[in-house]
């Protein structure tokens, strides 16, 4: 399954990335902020990248929604992580599907890159995204045409703020319609998922 971080709120779990990446400084990440653009929480979304700065990352930010094939290829080639913001969900799919963003990053995970997903970020890495209707609005997304299929990084469904003070209502409902095939994996927003090719594990701050 490759390297990944799957957190509902990076800024309170960042420390623990270093869990699966001891050596970050002076390294490169992609920071793609595009699911925070529709999103009325986006500048706190994209307040991530601080947090990244201050593990002493490089980041590289590119809105996969408005950027061209050939810039997000070359931007993904020269990074060793790729970092995905929360926002709407739906929109970060349509926009990763219609830029093939999704396929450039299946295989850079595949190839052995990092991928840090907090909340809609960590949400598209699973199988599916449907479920998260109930915490998402399907409007900024009208080309989805119903194909919720996420990147497949992981064979399970992430459900993000369980507890949390604006949207713990919306996680808990999604966890009491869903049953034991869905493979949910509920978390606070200071817990993180860490994988690491077989190994899984639930930290928290």
């Amino acid at each position: 399954m490759g390297k990944l971080m799957l957190t509902s709120t990076f800024g309170l779990v960042s420390h623990k990335l270093e869990r699966i990446e001891p050596d970050l400084k002076g390294r490169t990440v992609t920071f793609i902020p595009t699911a925070s653009m529709k999103d009325f929480t986006g500048f706190f979304n994209r307040m991530a990248k601080w947090k990244l700065r201050a593990l002493g990352l490089n980041v590289q930010e590119i809105d996969v929604a408005v950027a061209s094939y050939h810039d997000i290829k070359t931007t993904i080639a020269s990074s060793s992580m790729i970092y995905v913001t929360g926002g709407n969900t739906f929109y970060l799919l349509q926009s990763l599907r219609y830029s093939s963003a999704d396929e450039l990053i299946a295989q850079a995970v595949r190839e052995g890159k990092t991928y840090i997903g907090e909340s809609a970020g960590a949400v598209v890495a699973g199988p599916n995204i449907e479920y998260i209707k109930r915490m998402d609005s399907e409007d900024p997304a009208p080309y989805l045409d119903s194909n919720y299929a996420g990147l497949g990084l992981v064979d399970f469904n992430i459900v993000p703020h369980i507890d949390g003070p604006a949207l713990g209502e919306s996680a808990a409902e999604i966890m009491r319609h869903s049953n034991s095939d869905d493979h949910m994996v509920p978390i606070r927003d200071d817990q993180a998922v860490l994988v690491n090719g077989p190994h899984i594990e639930l930290v928290e701050r």
